[in-house]
């Protein structure tokens, strides 16, 4: 089979910078850890925790395995909570407190509004917070159900959607955080307790929008806006405070925000770029980071990536920086089948390519890896 041709020069260098500032080619970033690539990327999209750790690893120099990133998970170098959108993210965990103060004010009100539908009062939600907060002084971890034990005991009953709530507005709150992830169950601990170290930028907003363009530039104001989930009087307020530290450029007749000296790279440079292929994991920054995913998707395939348009994003095949397909794992005690569903047909040297990074997902499972 012949090569597919090359994409338009200027959507070739989109993908190229974008994967260059993700961390996603080797040696640019200067990521060595998970919790370099935790901090590099601001906040990378937890909602599948095994898909977020294997982000955290293509990105690090050091490609640590599943159980190292857990490690740093339990041991507090990183983070999984809800410092933005509602969503479950990990972060450095020094980052934690600032970005969820700056960035959760208007989820926390559109989830407050729906309480009545849910048979919640304010007054029943602060009550189950100062049980909660009771049962986890003294530096304490509890499970879900045994925090919902803890409310019934101090007269606070929840349901199964109720406890959901609570526990969601009490995460993005900072109230509380998962801690430590190896049980097989979810376990939540103060957040001041588990978190000791924290950092207070001069202006959140302003950090925010530098780092967010730093870490998926090209990006434009409203890929922030959506990402952040605010108004975009906050986005350019953010953007005035960050001046400085963006610079404005034009790629393919469209205006981007990208970090200064960060775009002018040779062609040899974007090849070099977009030369290996990826196994992205579900619900990757690749393209959660975007409002618009042009450059990197035909949007005619968002619906194999999204299926029902229901938000779980299914891991995803990049080649030539293109998401091109997707690609799902089956896993035995000691072996991990990685089976690609390519949108189009897609070259036998491509496929043989993939075998690479079939291998790769496998070491970091610490298992053995094939590609079907």
């Amino acid at each position: 089979m012949s090569p597919a041709p090359k994409a338009d020069p200027e959507i070739r260098r989109i993908r190229a910078l974008r994967l260059r500032a993700q961390g996603l080619v080797p040696g640019v970033r200067d990521w060595r850890t998970a919790e370099d690539a935790a901090r590099g990327m601001l906040a990378l999209q937890a909602q599948d925790a095994g898909a977020a750790r294997w982000a955290l690893a293509l990105r690090a120099a050091d490609r640590p395995t599943d159980a190292a990133v857990l490690d740093d998970l339990a041991g507090r170098r990183i983070a999984r909570n809800r410092p933005a959108r509602g969503t479950l993210q990990i972060t450095a965990a020094d980052d934690l407190h600032w970005l969820s103060a700056a960035l959760t004010d208007r989820s926390r009100a559109e989830a407050a509004k729906r309480r009545p539908q849910l048979g919640l009062t304010d007054a029943v939600v602060d009550g189950a917070e100062r049980a909660i907060r009771a049962e986890l002084a003294g530096g304490n971890t509890r499970t879900r159900s045994e925090l919902v034990d803890a409310c019934a005991a101090a007269g606070v009953e929840l349901d199964n959607a109720q406890a959901g709530h609570v526990l969601r507005h009490l995460t993005e709150l900072m109230a509380i955080v998962f801690a430590d992830p190896r049980t097989k169950t979810d376990v939540f601990a103060l957040a001041d307790d588990w978190i000791t170290d924290r950092r207070d930028p001069d202006h959140a907003l302003g950090e925010a929008v530098s780092r967010f363009v730093a870490a998926r530039g090209p990006v434009t104001r409203q890929d922030f806006g959506k990402w952040a989930y605010l108004p975009m009087g906050a986005v350019d307020t953010g953007l005035e405070a960050a001046a400085g530290t963006v610079e404005r450029v034009t790629l393919a007749g469209k205006k981007f925000l990208v970090t200064p000296g960060t775009a002018d790279i040779t062609d040899t440079q974007v090849d070099e770029a977009l030369a290996t292929p990826l196994l992205l994991p579900a619900f990757d920054e690749y393209i959660i980071g975007y409002a618009s995913r042009a450059p990197q998707l035909d949007e005619a395939f968002l619906a194999r990536i999204v299926p029902g348009r229901n938000g779980v994003f299914k891991p995803m095949v990049v080649v030539d920086g293109e998401i091109v397909g997707v690609w799902n794992r089956r896993t035995t005690a000691k072996a991990v089948t990685v089976t690609v569903e390519p949108f189009t047909r897609i070259t036998k040297a491509d496929e043989r390519r993939l075998a690479g990074p079939a291998r790769d997902y496998g070491r970091f499972l610490g298992l053995e890896a094939t590609l079907a």
